[in-house]
């Protein structure tokens, strides 16, 4: 089944919460969308992956499957009403080009209100690196394919997991993992400049250090970007979690390991910055010995680097989506999930400079069936926590704000009345400001699929209305993602599974 990327557009005027978005979808401004390139054919014999994609131990596999079946099996409280679905923002046009699989989509929204948006195309040979740039006056550019540095371009290239970030000085840098052939996978980078286009593609690290497996990016309001990945160690059979910062004009330090020597298998390493520029990594280790996963968080500060690993989960209890938030003056918020007696739970602890971790505090014992929690980055001292959370037999978004100076706000549902008695997954949230929030998540919807919702929050009123961004026409759609800019400019990009392929975008007018 093909992929297809629909990308919606969504500028938020003024930050207030008027009646907007009430309104049905309107067709996009004349030539916002870009004429499509020719419909291909996939290549036959499509190449196996050469690079090593070795599988997560089956023991990890299986008690996070179990812990997902877990939080499902809730006794049912009393139904609640769904109401009318709308669309908020205009329907989407497409981009991409016709027939190939799309993956992967990333967005940065950069000063201005510009955006840049990438992702892959796999030709059934190659998997090459797309982009397009979005100008508030004109919309989106023809999407293009970026021009990659190559060592054997006899051999099938691979690109995966494409990051893209902005700085306040209208600029994007852009991240992914590359292998050509059997060659391991390494990190490239370019940066965008508006009017210069892309830079030359390069390396982040002069040498390479193993096959890199999983990728995250962040990048704080001056410019230094975090880097952070697994790599797979042959030696020790196991996988571990690097880091590095910098930025194309001051070059990136050495790498590091920054996660336990004990053997084992660190997945999924998330990355949080602050608006004084501290940096926090969480993930999740199944250590072997003991059998179960554990979640574990390392801190940067200026001056001290980047601190030892810091399990913060209970001993002998299965952890795992592990989520940082990095606040003001190195003040730090873990979340993690754990395998509970009767249900997945969500936890949350801070750590306080110069005091060290507090007690450990019990958000949620009933989440849905992603089980992971989100965060948005901190915005003066403040950020907003989302989840899925299980009941009445269906999955609904929950979310508590943060401030951490104060701690939790009171938990409220963000779709409420819900949308449908359905499930809520994969949510993702951004600030718009202190007391603004904005989120998006995937939606099944009884018989018809996946949807992409939204719903926006202020301080004081609560969740508005939760509304469907995609049109009815593409009802599989997933895996959504979000960007703000510093003006209110958001994107919001998500998979769609459809017959049609393609990268669709809208704008909400």
């Amino acid at each position: 089944m093909r992929n297809t990327v629909v990308m919606s557009v969504l500028v938020v005027m003024g930050l207030g919460l008027s009646a907007c978005g009430e309104d049905p979808p309107q067709p996009p401004p004349p030539n916002f969308c870009p004429q499509r390139p020719a419909a291909q054919t996939p290549k036959p014999g499509q190449a196996p992956l050469l690079v090593r994609a070795r599988p997560l131990p089956q023991t990890l596999l299986a008690r996070r499957e179990l812990a997902m079946m877990t939080s499902l099996a809730r006794p049912q409280d009393a139904g609640e009403v769904g109401v009318e679905n709308r669309a908020w923002w205009a329907s989407p046009c497409l981009m991409g080009t016709p027939g190939l699989e799309t993956a992967t989509p990333r967005v940065a929204v950069v000063g201005g209100g510009r955006a840049v948006a990438v992702w892959t195309e796999r030709d059934g040979l190659h998997e090459q690196l797309w982009f397009s740039e979005y100008i508030p006056e004109t919309g989106w550019t023809s999407a293009e394919v970026m021009g990659l540095s190559r060592e054997a371009p006899e051999d099938v290239l691979r690109v995966r997991q494409p990051q893209v970030v902005a700085d306040s000085q209208g600029r994007a840098l852009a991240v992914w993992l590359q292998s050509e052939g059997s060659a391991a996978a390494q990190l490239w980078f370019s940066r965008h400049s508006p009017g210069a286009g892309w830079s030359k593609p390069d390396r982040v690290l002069a040498r390479s250090l193993g096959d890199a497996t999983f990728l995250e990016a962040a990048r704080d309001a001056a410019g230094t970007a975090t880097l952070s990945w697994t790599q797979f160690d042959g030696d020790t059979l196991s996988e571990n979690v690097w880091v590095t910062r910098g930025s194309p004009e001051a070059g990136f330090e050495d790498a590091r390991r920054i996660d336990t020597p004990v053997p084992g298998f660190s997945v999924e390493p998330q990355v949080s910055v602050s608006g004084d520029g501290h940096a926090v990594v969480g993930w999740y280790r199944f250590d072997e010995m003991e059998g179960i996963g554990e979640a574990w968080f390392s801190r940067w500060t200026p001056g001290a680097g980047w601190s030892a690993a810091e399990k913060v989960s209970a001993e002998g209890v299965d952890s795992f989506f592990a989520e940082p938030l990095a606040g003001p003056g190195g003040a730090v918020l873990a979340l993690w999930s754990e395998l509970g007696a009767v249900n997945v739970e969500l936890w949350a602890r801070p750590f306080v400079p110069g005091t060290g971790w507090g007690e450990a505090l019990r958000l949620e014992d009933a989440l849905g069936t992603s089980g992971m929690a989100q965060a948005s980055l901190e915005q003066g001292g403040r950020a907003m926590v989302v989840w899925p959370r299980f009941r009445a037999g269906f999955t609904r978004l929950s979310a508590r704000p943060y401030d951490f100076a104060h701690g939790f706000s009171e938990r409220q549902d963000v779709d409420a009345p819900p949308l449908t008695l359905g499930h809520a997954q994969d949510p993702q949230v951004v600030s718009l400001s202190r007391t603004q929030a904005l989120v998006v998540w995937s939606h099944e919807r009884e018989g018809s699929g996946h949807r992409i919702a939204t719903s926006r929050y202020s301080a004081g009123r609560g969740w508005g209305r939760a509304l469907l961004l995609d049109s009815e026409g593409v009802a599989q759609s997933g895996l959504p993602r979000l960007s703000v800019g510093p003006t209110g400019v958001g994107v919001a990009t998500w998979l769609h599974r459809g017959a049609v392929p393609g990268l669709g975008v809208s704008v909400f007018q």
